[in-house]
């Protein structure tokens, strides 16, 4: 593989990502970064606990959301937004919502039990002092929820209600029409897909390159419409 001043990376590169997002935006990547480094070995931790890089022995962590204060080096690959979707016959059923706190009389599926979600959905509201925005956080309910962001996107896709996702998740099923994004005016900012590090003072060739390969991958707009 051509790399950084035609040194050959080699080496094991252990990484460890997030469940849901690991599976569908790292685990496909890994075979195309070894045929570009075939010296390089890469063992794959998908958990959605947080882990202790350092520690654990990690090389890269990807984390997607609001980076907690640590002593981790992070650098940022791609934007994540959240947006309210649904399937077009859900809506064509019980109408579109248009503030969020309509949400109120819709069928909400929520996660039950993830901390990057306690504080709720998070919508971005004109300021009740009138000038500029503000998030709030609103808890909307329903006959559904689950623990597993996956199947929360499943009961989506199967017309159970709406579903607050991230675009990594999402962004195909809108591009073919199987899901409709609403309340997009009142979307809150994004938060990031980061790569995140040990505090090291170098960092071996086959970390950067990897680094390099997600934030090249990631910053293709045609690779989210595809995935």
């Amino acid at each position: 593989g051509v790399s950084a001043g035609g040194l050959q990376a080699s080496g094991h590169l252990r990484v460890t990502a997030p469940a849901g997002f690991g599976r569908r935006h790292v685990a496909p990547l890994v075979p195309d970064f070894l045929a570009r480094h075939p010296e390089v070995t890469v063992s794959l931790n998908l958990t959605d606990r947080v882990v202790d890089l350092a520690a654990e022995g990690f090389d890269c962590g990807v984390r997607v959301g609001d980076l907690p204060d640590s002593s981790l080096v992070s650098l940022r690959l791609a934007d994540n937004r959240r947006l309210c979707v649904a399937t077009p016959e859900y809506l064509r059923r019980h109408g579109i919502p248009q503030h969020p706190h309509d949400l109120a009389r819709f069928d909400c599926l929520t996660l039950s039990s993830d901390a990057s979600q306690t504080r709720g959905w998070a919508f971005s509201v004109p300021a009740a002092s009138g000038g500029g925005r503000e998030i709030v956080h609103l808890r909307p309910g329903g006959p559904l929820d689950c623990s597993d962001g996956q199947v929360l996107h499943e009961w989506c896709l199967g017309g159970q209600g709406i579903a607050w996702r991230s675009t990594w998740e999402v962004e195909a099923d809108i591009r073919a029409g199987r899901l409709v994004s609403v309340l997009d005016d009142f979307a809150a900012p994004p938060n990031g897909i980061y790569a995140l590090f040990p505090q090291r003072r170098h960092l071996a060739l086959r970390v950067r390159l990897w680094i390099d390969f997600l934030k090249h991958e990631y910053g293709r707009a045609e690779y989210w419409a595809g995935r």
